[in-house]
């Protein structure tokens, strides 16, 4: 007999909400326990290849039994090799764990005896999915051995589950591989000795690097209102309004504003020299879409390396940062390539990464950009 659309439709709900919100995996596996009358549920990664194990989330265990199965337990768990090779023909498998291996070997097993037996994980029904060649995720509900079996309706359900299970788990794999990026390109940022902050089409500041905070802070000059920069200055702050807003729209798709530079006075000290570039790079994954940088030059700080900007924020090799330099020294193509000694083809290549990484289109339109950016001081 097939499960009630009702108890289907909740447990799809929050297994989707779960993808888009990894926090929400405990609620997901909460209902899953209370959906298959079971007593605990674990989502886990397993790699026959390295036998490792890592447990996702899990509920109904003590915080120790996914420190002992991830360390030691799980890569001796009976079950391991036999689903791995029901994996190898198709991509997915649901079922019951005692189908698969017997009581009699199960109950032999050092796994049942020093971690199953301990945490009650005998009766198991699974949902199992290949994210690679060794990797298998899986979804297990489980009952103690003094509990009735899981019967067939806990197939059938886990059967209902299986497609949505393998979506989410490459929606899963997609959203870390994202963080991971954004990750990435929030500590480049926050390298830059430069000040810098991302904003949005809108205006709206969504990143901001250490330095940057550190000035923001200090409400001289230019402070945070609400989620966007302003100058303490009534005029200065419509006229940089107006800069990050055009040069946001000119990141967005929207417009063909270059962006610009002005100066913010300060209460005592020089004033600061506020820089705005329409920005476009698919290197830099922020929540929202960075559409324009703010550069801020402190004259009595430390002058910051336009390479480690263009290398940072664009990706740029060391050597497209010294073609980039080349360039806008006045060489053309032919004897900025001869300086770093490489072929015009090459030259010409390179210059064509550097134009897709800046996300500009010709070479004045890169010598706009470049020029666009504060007064940095050249690496050689």
């Amino acid at each position: 007999m097939l499960p009630g659309e009702k108890i289907l439709f909740d447990l799809i709900g929050s297994l989707y909400e779960a993808a888009a919100c990894p926090e929400r995996w405990e609620d997901f596996l909460r209902l899953a326990v209370e959906r298959f009358a079971a007593e605990r549920a674990g989502l886990t990664l397993h790699n026959d290849q390295k036998r490792t194990a890592v447990t996702i989330w899990s509920t109904g265990f003590p915080p120790e039994a996914k420190r002992e199965y991830d360390a030691y337990y799980g890569a001796r768990n009976p079950l391991v090799r036999p689903y791995s090779e029901l994996l190898r023909k198709k991509g997915s498998w649901y079922g019951l764990a005692r189908a698969v291996v017997a009581e009699r070997e199960y109950r032999a097993s050092e796994f049942f005896n020093d971690f199953g037996r301990k945490y009650g994980s005998y009766w198991v029904a699974n949902g199992l999915v290949r994210n690679s060649l060794h990797e298998v995720a899986t979804l297990s509900v489980m009952r103690s051995e003094t509990a009735p079996a899981l019967d067939q309706q806990a197939v059938d359900l886990m059967g209902l589950l299986i497609p949505h299970l393998k979506r989410v788990f490459k929606i899963h794999r997609t959203m870390e591989s994202l963080r991971s990026t954004a990750d990435a390109a929030v500590s480049a940022v926050d390298a830059l000795e430069a000040a810098v902050l991302a904003v949005s089409g809108t205006g709206d500041v969504v990143l901001t690097n250490r330095k940057a905070e550190e000035i923001i802070r200090q409400e001289d000059g230019v402070k945070l209102c609400g989620k966007r920069l302003s100058a303490s200055n009534v005029a200065e702050a419509d006229r940089l309004d107006d800069l990050v807003q055009s040069a946001a729209t000119t990141g967005a798709g929207k417009g063909v504003h270059p962006g610009g530079a002005m100066l913010v006075q300060r209460r005592e000290r020089q004033a600061l020299r506020i820089s705005v570039v329409p920005f476009c790079s698919s290197h830099m994954l922020t929540e929202v879409s960075p559409c324009a940088l703010i550069f801020i030059s402190d004259p009595e700080g430390r002058p910051a390396s336009r390479a480690t900007i263009l290398s940072a924020l664009y990706q740029l090799t060391p050597a497209e940062c010294r073609l980039a330099d080349l360039l806008l020294e006045g060489l053309d193509l032919a004897d900025s390539a001869e300086c770093m000694r490489v072929a015009t083809g090459t030259g010409r290549f390179m210059l064509k990464s550097v134009f897709h990484k800046t996300g500009t289109h010709r070479q004045s339109e890169l010598m706009r950009f470049l020029l666009g950016l504060p007064n940095l001081a050249v690496v050689r």
